[in-house]
């Protein structure tokens, strides 16, 4: 696995179920990691216009592009 910035494919999920991908570059072994994704999360449901009520509903899983390793989950 390299080390640095790579491009990324986010997964999000509501309830298990695919809603979306989206496609970032990132360090997933850089310290801010979980707070990038989790602001992308929090991002794309503002943008797509979801109760934070209902956030909870919702996670992101990080895999590298094209790729199926699973590098992290995080919910809103």
């Amino acid at each position: 696995m390299a080390d640095g910035p790579r491009p990324l494919d986010l997964e999000i999920r509501r309830k298990g179920h695919p809603e979306d991908t989206i496609q970032l570059v990132a360090d997933p072994q850089g310290a801010g990691f979980p707070a990038v994704l989790r602001g992308e999360l929090r991002s794309w449901l503002a943008g797509h216009k979801w109760a934070a009520s209902r956030w909870g509903e919702f996670e992101l899983v990080a895999r590298e592009a094209k790729g199926w390793k699973q590098l992290a989950k995080i919910r809103a």
